[in-house]
């Protein structure tokens, strides 16, 4: 597929010295617009290629990190001014998501990109929707799946590591999960199915077997 990797100042924000809060000072209002989305590189790859996809990005990723950890300093209307960056990565679909976080493919038991859910626990699971995972935690369970420290057989592993079988490349900021829900909703919507087919409505009461 074709993907488009851009950019977008959201926002900058200032905060004077000896204040806690920062003030945001310009907020980016059409965020997701053409005009605010400045392309870094348009790509032909498929994701799952990881090679490609790290080769081409890898740049990206490696002045990021850079820009992370130093400060930016202009001289506005006389007056040196300090500016650190903050990246926070959008966008993603799933499958994008899995690849730059190393987890596993879609058809994992681990079925949430947000969570350590598995699909059994997705599906009894119509309400909560808190988000667990963190690219730092995902670095982490990659370095307990690469070493096995404890010594684990392969099932274990992958039960303490929550489905994270590969490096994370890039951090990804996580959005909202509606992985619960849909499949929560999907088990209903079957259960009504299955009703509406055997013509359950024509029977008040049936039984377990009859139903």
């Amino acid at each position: 597929k074709a993907v488009r990797f851009s950019f977008t100042v959201m926002s900058v924000s200032v905060q004077a010295e000896g204040e806690d809060e920062a003030v945001t000072v310009f907020r980016e209002s059409w965020p997701n617009s053409e005009l605010s989305c400045k392309p870094l590189c348009l790509m032909f790859v498929d994701e799952s290629d990881h090679e490609t996809l790290t080769a081409i990005l890898g740049p990206v990723v490696a002045e990021r990190d850079a820009m992370k950890s130093s400060r930016l300093i202009l001289s506005l209307g006389g007056l040196l001014r300090s500016f650190r960056f903050h990246f926070r990565g959008t966008g993603y679909d799933e499958k994008m998501v899995r690849e730059m976080e190393g987890l596993e493919a879609s058809g994992s038991m681990y079925i949430c990109t947000l969570c350590d859910s598995t699909r059994a626990e997705a599906s009894h699971n119509m309400v909560l929707h808190s988000i667990t995972r963190s690219h730092e935690e995902n670095l982490e369970r990659y370095e307990i799946w690469r070493t096995n420290p404890y010594s684990e057989s392969t099932d274990e592993l992958r039960d303490r590591v929550k489905g994270v079988s590969a490096k994370p490349f890039m951090e990804t900021q996580p959005g909202l999960d509606a992985l619960h829900c849909d499949i929560g909703n999907a088990t209903e919507f079957y259960k009504i199915f299955q009703d509406e087919i055997g013509e359950v409505h024509r029977r008040p009461c049936p039984s377990r077997e009859e139903r």
